[in-house]
């Protein structure tokens, strides 16, 4: 990815992430995804010690993508942010 990116590319990117996060079919699916992979942990059997590692990495994982959408909303406020002189 370039970072010769304008303001106005951030900011659509900014307004695109902000949106997929107000979204009600992602927010459901997301929602859902976290559901069944904490319902997989509480199941799992006393010895899976890696199962419910690998649970555990995917469930980060979801929230680690989720906050990328998050970050790209918050630097470009930043950016967006009058300078005080």
């Amino acid at each position: 990815m370039s970072d010769e990116r304008t303001l106005g590319e951030l900011q659509a990117e900014a307004d695109q992430a902000a949106a997929l996060l107000e979204n009600e079919v992602f927010n459901k699916a997301f929602q859902s995804m976290n559901q069944s992979i904490m319902d997989q942990i509480l199941t799992s059997p006393p010895d899976d010690r890696e199962g419910r590692e690998r649970l555990y990495l995917m469930f980060q994982c979801g929230q680690l993508f989720v906050q990328q959408f998050a970050a790209m909303i918050n630097n470009t406020r930043l950016i967006n942010q009058p300078t005080i002189d």
